[in-house]
């Protein structure tokens, strides 16, 4: 029989990997080093999911973000990232379902290499088919754009794609996506508004439940 479900796309930040105590904390030190306003970490994930890092650094800056500006934020970015690890479950979860034969792939707001910086540093790069960030896509979740930019990466179609986030941006992504959401409930969604599944939303409470409803719903 064949399967109605062949890939899984993930969120990153409050989904794969536990970035919450880290990266706001590096916006603040980089906009304020780059000459820019005092925030608290509150004022930078209530509204960075305008877009990729030079838009949020440049909503706060009031200016053009530069080359350099990037840089420097890296910079404070690769040390601040060490501690950076995936939540408990995460690797077993990714790792059952590449066992079953389902595509795997990463859509995220951070940029591309934000992205590879956090997946390699929790060990988990070398588990995704492709990887998507913020700033490949034309427009940013909840726009679909680069979730079926990820979904061609995959070679597979909307319909055949569950997408895993923890927010409600990322539920209405997968909507838009006319992909499968499921809400991600482990690590708690703390940016933003708070989520609204809606009837088609599967709700998973641990890694593990993702690969339960992916195996339910993909037969």
């Amino acid at each position: 029989m064949k399967r109605t479900v062949t890939a899984v796309a993930f969120d990153l930040d409050g989904t794969l990997v536990d970035t919450m105590a880290v990266v706001p904390g590096v916006y603040v030190d980089t906009i304020r080093s780059l000459g820019g306003p005092d925030l608290d970490p509150g004022q930078v994930t209530a509204i960075w999911h305008i877009g990729p890092t030079a838009t949020v650094l440049g909503h706060f800056l009031g200016r053009r973000v530069t080359a350099a500006d990037l840089d420097h934020f890296y910079a404070t970015f690769r040390v601040a990232a060490a501690p950076i690890r995936p939540f408990d479950g995460i690797a077993a979860m990714l790792d059952a379902l590449r066992e079953d034969g389902y595509r795997v792939g990463v859509y995220t707001a951070a940029t591309g290499r934000a992205a590879e910086l956090m997946l390699t540093t929790a060990g988990l790069i070398d588990r995704f088919r492709a990887v998507v960030g913020g700033d490949q896509a034309r427009r940013p979740k909840p726009a679909p754009d680069g979730l079926l930019q990820l979904v061609g990466l995959l070679g597979t179609t909307p319909g055949q794609t569950v997408y895993v986030g923890d927010s409600d941006v990322d539920l209405r992504c997968a909507e838009a996506a006319s992909c499968r959401p499921i809400l991600a409930g482990w690590g708690g969604s703390r940016t933003g508004s708070g989520p609204r599944p809606g009837p088609g939303t599967a709700i998973a409470r641990t890694p593990q439940d993702v690969v339960a409803i992916v195996r339910d719903r993909g037969r």
